[in-house]
């Protein structure tokens, strides 16, 4: 005792601390229980498996999920975290009712945990329990603490779960709440319609559009995608057009409506609406900006059978605002330059997806004059060029008037702004407009020149297979065979250099053939000849006639590689012309007659295509399963599993 007295303080301090244990044993008394704490490197280990199940959570892996929630579950400390996570399971899992218990057990400990309550009203609404959903969602605003943000996640909830009603009263009480008349103006429009409250619905778009005029992008979406159904509410478009008719209306309410008209097929009405803005320098831009969101959508947007009309009637629309915005009447040249850039695209978009009303000739008569107009106003539109190059393609292919586009396109390459990439297309397109006229002497001479211009190589190596199609038809075997094989190797990506290397061993092969050899060759050349010059029928004739004259002269036995090919295209006419079963026929024989040959794997699945056309699906699965079993290497052997898979 003498020698602790004598020690500091501190010391005798630390000497009671490390034997307490030690006496407190020997006297019987029981140790405070002790948890071992977990090392930091574990610590950091779980977060990182918290982090992984996180991401497998998103990715919907469920089974992998599952396993590691189990492996997780074991650690005491992370209890309380996985709780969020095994709701999320169970609601991947499709099984809402454990959610729903999962919640109500984890809200008696947590009960102002604003996201188990949200997990609660969406499991509710899964199990169809929407009043005690509507409980649930009042809960998570109250707990919530953006009550704006968490009204907003709500009213969406019930949309989604189709419950129009709930999430109608649902933004009245958050706009009394919030003391915002105009809370959630676009989702109340769209849930109205739901309840079939035209008027109201149109009302309540109105006065969105009123508040704040640049959400008219918002609005229309929603109303789109919303459920409005052409020629089914004809009383909300009354109202939305009654309601632009007032004084206090803006060129946004207009727009809309216009737009309305424009799903229901009624270009005259839409295109009033319109004219109606042209008065101001806002209005006219308001018009210019949804021409581009229509005219985006156009490409993208097909003609259907629930809508056959829509597409049309956006391309005379827009045809008909556009040609007034390039004209003399619009004092603002800006405004001017853009429309004339969108007029381009729009009628580059209508030759691609041949939107040209009841008469064609006159739609490219209109398009020819607009493409004039587009180039005094706006020399550099970027979709000028292409949509001229595209017209004269549809005149020469089309409407069968080659010279005609000939002429366009002469007259196209005297533009001193065309850009250097546009000369090589244009002179291109002009070659094989001379060829498909008939005169191959100047098309022989345009493409020539082309093919030697060492700027234009990719549009050169086009022009020499031309020149090697027209060799062939012309009898030149020996040239044709050489040119062939160059422009095969020149530029093997090109989606011309396969057939370029087909022809030019199917001609030498032919000359080396013993019951072939040139006059077959020159035989299937009179076909080739119909090609460049564009008769269909006449180079049908002539395929048929090779066929006919072949099976009489040829060797059958052998491989036929050049009447596999005459087959082949001869089947694509016959599907072009609508002879779909004459087609699958000829396909079916090429299969059987020239299994070792070069299209028997293209012909088996284009026959197959065929015969989904006629509503033959068990032939067509027969068909497929039998070029999955004997051609396993085919190209598109993944476009053949698919097909599979697609047929009931």
């Amino acid at each position: 005792m003498t020698l602790i007295r004598k020690l500091p303080t501190s010391v005798i301090i630390l000497l009671m601390f490390c034997c307490a244990p030690v006496l407190a044993q020997s006297k019987g008394m029981p140790l405070p229980e002790q948890h071992p704490r977990p090392s930091s490197g574990s610590v950091v280990d779980m977060r990182r498996r918290l982090v992984e199940l996180d991401r497998l959570l998103t990715l919907k892996s469920v089974g992998r999920a599952e396993s590691l929630l189990a492996e997780l579950s074991q650690h005491s400390a992370l209890q309380r975290e996985l709780i969020s996570r095994r709701i999320r399971l169970a609601q991947l899992r499709q099984d809402h009712k454990k959610a729903v218990e999962i919640c109500r057990q984890a809200l008696n400990g947590q009960p102002n945990n604003a996201g188990f309550w949200r997990s609660l009203t969406t499991s509710l609404l899964a199990v169809d329990h929407p009043d005690s959903a509507r409980m649930a969602a009042d809960g998570f605003i109250s707990t919530s603490p953006n009550k704006r943000s968490a009204g907003m996640v709500t009213v969406e909830l019930f949309k989604e779960a189709h419950r129009p009603v709930i999430a109608n009263d649902l933004i009245d009480s958050m706009r009394t709440v919030l003391d915002d008349k105009l809370f959630m103006g676009r989702q109340k429009a769209v849930v109205l319609l739901e309840m079939q409250e035209y008027e109201l619905s149109a009302d309540a778009m109105v006065a969105d559009l009123r508040s704040n005029p640049f959400n008219l992008g918002l609005v229309r979406t929603e109303i789109l995608e919303g459920g409005y159904l052409p020629g089914k509410m004809p009383d909300f478009l009354k109202q939305l057009t009654h309601r632009a008719t007032e004084p206090e209306a803006n060129s946004s309410e207009i727009i809309l409506a216009a737009n309305l008209y424009l799903m229901e097929g009624n270009t005259f009405d839409a295109s009033q609406r319109a004219h109606s803005l042209f008065g101001k320098r806002s209005g006219m831009l308001a018009v210019l900006q949804n021409s581009v969101t229509l005219q985006r959508e156009m490409s993208h947007l097909e003609i259907t059978e629930n809508n056959p009309e829509e597409l049309q009637s956006t391309v005379d629309y827009l045809l008909d605002v556009l040609a007034w915005l390039i004209s003399d009447s619009n004092y603002d040249q800006g405004i001017r330059r853009r429309a004339a850039d969108n007029l381009a695209a729009v009628c580059e978009i209508a030759l691609e997806k041949d939107v040209l009303g009841e008469n064609p000739q006159e739609a490219a008569d209109r398009f020819d004059e607009l493409l004039r107009q587009v180039l005094k106003v706006n020399p550099q539109s970027k979709h000028l060029y292409s949509s001229q190059l595209k017209l004269a393609a549809f005149t020469r292919d089309e409407l069968q008037q080659p010279a005609t586009a000939a002429r366009g396109l002469e007259s196209l390459l005297l533009d001193m702004d065309l850009p250097l990439p546009g000369v090589a297309l244009v002179r291109l397109s002009l070659g094989e407009c001379y060829l498909a006229a008939g005169d191959t002497t100047r098309g022989r001479i345009v493409l020539t020149r082309l093919g030697r211009d060492p700027d234009f190589r990719k549009a050169g190596g086009h022009a020499h297979y031309h020149l090697a199609r027209l060799d062939l038809a012309q009898g030149n075997l020996v040239t044709a065979r050489d040119r062939f094989a160059v422009v095969a190797m020149d530029n093997p990506a090109a989606p011309y250099a396969n057939d370029a290397l087909e022809l030019g061993l199917a001609i030498t092969e032919e000359m080396d053939n013993a019951s072939g050899g040139p006059e077959m060759l020159l035989l299937y050349s009179q076909a080739v000849y119909f090609d460049l010059v564009v008769k269909p029928q006449e180079r049908m004739q002539a395929l048929e006639d090779f066929i006919k004259e072949g099976i009489r002269r040829l060797d059958m036995e052998e491989p036929q590689h050049l009447m596999e090919r005459a087959r082949f295209e001869l089947a694509n006419l016959y599907a072009k012309q609508g002879r779909l079963q004459e087609a699958v026929e000829l396909f079916q024989t090429i299969s059987r007659e020239h299994p070792r040959g070069r299209f028997p794997a293209n012909s088996l699945m284009r026959k197959s295509e065929l015969e989904k056309e006629l509503g033959q699906d068990q032939d067509a699965r027969s068909t497929l399963e039998l070029l999955l079993a004997q051609y396993p290497d085919y190209l598109f052997i993944d476009d053949a599993r698919d097909a599979v898979r697609s047929l009931p």
